[in-house]
């Protein structure tokens, strides 16, 4: 009797291996975010605040001896009481270029100020990018109801970093446009004294300039930046 042949198992498929689960993703790598020389920043931010400090006390220098020379004008019997004359014409130039002074330095802090922010913003947005992929990466089976809800809570917080993002830009176009006009303003009162004899220079001029500088200074402390770490 002839001996029945062995079934090929290869062709059955017996011998084939089973499938097991399929290997997770691997994970997305993490955006690097430039690294900002924070201490260096810092230490600016310090200096800055010194000289402006500096600065204030050599204005409030200025305005009283004009003051003084104003004061001492009017008393004078016959004195034209709507000239400050030329012994005021150096302590006016001075005052233009110590204004002209603090708003650079207000400007270089604003923008060291955005530069931290914008940093810290950007190292948020990287790192929920990165844990919103990590999620996304999961099959949809293995995905809890955690899971989806921690998503939806990283995308509106991604929105929210991107809109802070955009103020940020805004903020930076406003100060620029502002920043125009208070150049030209205090090119035209350049001007006005340039074209004039010192004793012409009209006290009412000499007002609106101490008048500008102590609006500069409320700007001062009212604009509302973060300057922490």
């Amino acid at each position: 009797r002839m001996q029945e042949e062995e079934p090929n198992k290869a062709e059955e498929g017996q011998w084939r291996k089973k499938k097991g689960p399929a290997p997770p993703r691997p994970l997305p790598p993490k955006r690097a975010v430039k690294k900002l020389a924070r201490k260096a920043i810092n230490q600016e931010l310090f200096d800055i605040e010194v000289q402006q400090g500096g600065l204030e006390r050599q204005g409030v220098k200025l305005e009283k001896t004009i003051r003084e020379i104003c004061a001492a004008s009017d008393a004078e019997e016959g004195a034209d009481r709507d000239s400050l004359g030329p012994e005021a014409e150096d302590l006016i130039i001075q005052l233009f270029d110590l204004v002209n002074e603090k708003n650079e330095l207000f400007r270089r802090q604003t923008e060291l100020i955005y530069m931290k922010k914008e940093n810290r913003l950007e190292e948020m947005h990287a790192d929920c990018e990165y844990q919103i992929r990590v999620l996304m990466s999961k099959p949809e089976c293995q995905r809890t109801d955690d899971d989806k809800m921690s998503e939806e809570r990283l995308i509106a917080k991604l929105v929210e970093i991107v809109t802070q993002r955009n103020e940020i830009v805004d903020c930076l176009e406003m100060d620029r446009l502002r920043e125009l006009d208070e150049d030209t303003a205090i090119e035209d009162h350049m001007s006005n004294y340039a074209a004039v004899k010192p004793a012409e220079v009209p006290k009412k001029g000499l007002i609106k300039i101490l008048k500008r500088k102590k609006k500069k200074k409320d700007k001062d402390d009212e604009k509302d930046v973060d300057t922490s770490e």
